[in-house]
C-alpha cells in the first residue's frame, strides 16, 4: 500500500478519476475471483452486515477522495502519513464503540503523534494549496478511522466478500461524485494503461484484500501497528523514487508520528513481558 502515491504520480488523470478507475478495477478483480472460488456472499442476508458493509464501502472510497487530492496538493510522503493517523483515531475511539480500555501509554502516544501532525508543515500559514492539501490528509484519515470502525461491527462475512462488497459500495459513491462534477470522459493512452492496472489490480484488488480480511479478526491496537508500515515505505519509495525532499521539522514529524503510535502499542506489550 505504500507505493499508491507512487503509481498515481504517473497516472496523468485528476484525484477523483484515479479512485474511479481503482474501484472499478479492483472490484471486476474480486468478483472475478469470487466468481471462480463460487462465494456465495451469504453476509448479504444478514442486515446488519449489510449495513455495515455499506456504510464502511463509504467511508473507504470518500477517504480515498482525499488521500489522492491530498498527494497532489501536499505530496505523497506528508499525505500518507496524515491517512494513516485514522488507525490512531479509531484506537481512541474504541473504548466508546468497542469498550476497549484506553491506557496512559496510548493517551500519550496520541499527544507525540498530534505534534508530529504540528510538525508536518512548518510554513502552515504561506501556501494555501499546502493548507487544502493538509485538510484533504486530515480528513482521508478521519475517514480511514471511520471505515475501521463499522468493519469491526461486521459480524459473519468472509475476507473476500468483506472486501469486494466494501469496493464496490465505493465504486457507486466515486461513480455518483464524478457525475454531479465533472463526469466521466477518462482517457488513458499508451503507457498509462501499465500503472492504471497496478493500481487497480495491485494496490487495490489484492491489498484491500489482505488488509481488510484481517480487520474483524484482529484488535484494533494490532491493526494500528502493522498499518504503520504503509507510512514509513511512502516516505522512502516519494524520497527515491520522486526526489520529494522534506524539511527537517516535517521529518521530526513524521518520526513523531510512528513514533507515537510504536509506544502506545508497543510499551504495555514489552512491560507485559518483562514483569512475566
Amino acid at each position: 500500500m505504500g507505493s499508491h502515491g507512487i503509481v498515481a504520480h504517473f497516472i496523468p488523470l485528476s484525484s477523483i478519476e484515479i479512485v474511479f478507475l481503482r474501484t472499478v478495477i479492483g472490484s471486476l478483480v474480486l468478483i472475478i475471483v469470487s466468481i471462480v472460488h463460487r462465494e456465495k456472499y451469504l453476509c448479504l442476508k444478514d442486515r446488519h452486515d449489510v449495513l455495515f458493509l455499506f456504510l464502511s464501502g463509504l467511508a473507504l472510497g470518500a477517504g480515498w477522495i482525499f488521500l489522492f487530492e491530498g498527494y497532489r496538493t501536499a505530496g505523497v510522503s506528508i499525505s500518507t502519513v496524515l491517512y494513516y493517523l485514522g488507525p490512531m483515531i479509531a484506537m481512541l475511539l474504541s473504548p466508546i464503540f468497542f469498550k476497549e480500555k484506553l491506557t496512559k501509554e496510548k493517551i500519550l502516544g496520541a499527544i507525540i503523534v498530534f505534534i508530529g501532525v504540528l510538525l508536518l508543515n512548518p510554513n502552515f500559514s504561506g501556501d494555501p494549496s499546502k493548507i487544502y492539501g493538509l485538510f484533504c490528509g486530515f480528513m482521508s484519515g478521519i475517514l480511514y478511522a471511520v471505515m475501521v470502525l463499522f468493519n469491526k461491527k461486521i459480524r459473519s462475512a468472509t475476507g473476500i466478500e468483506n472486501t469486494t462488497c466494501q469496493l464496490v459500495s465505493s465504486f457507486f459513491l466515486v461513480t455518483i461524485f464524478l457525475l454531479l462534477t465533472s463526469g466521466i470522459h477518462i482517457k488513458i493512452t499508451g503507457t498509462t494503461w501499465i500503472p492504471v492496472l497496478w493500481i487497480g489490480i495491485i494496490n487495490t484488488g489484492v491489498s484491500c484484500f489482505f488488509y481488510y480480511s484481517t480487520i474483524p479478526k484482529l484488535p484494533i491496537s494490532t491493526i494500528a501497528i502493522f498499518s504503520y508500515l504503509d507510512p514509513v515505505s511512502a516516505v522512502i519509495f516519494s524520497t527515491i523514487l520522486l526526489g520529494e525532499r522534506l524539511q527537517l521539522l516535517q521529518i521530526l514529524g513524521i518520526i513523531f508520528i510512528i513514533g507515537g503510535v510504536a509506544f502506545s502499542q508497543l510499551y504495555p506489550l514489552l512491560h507485559t513481558k518483562k514483569l512475566n
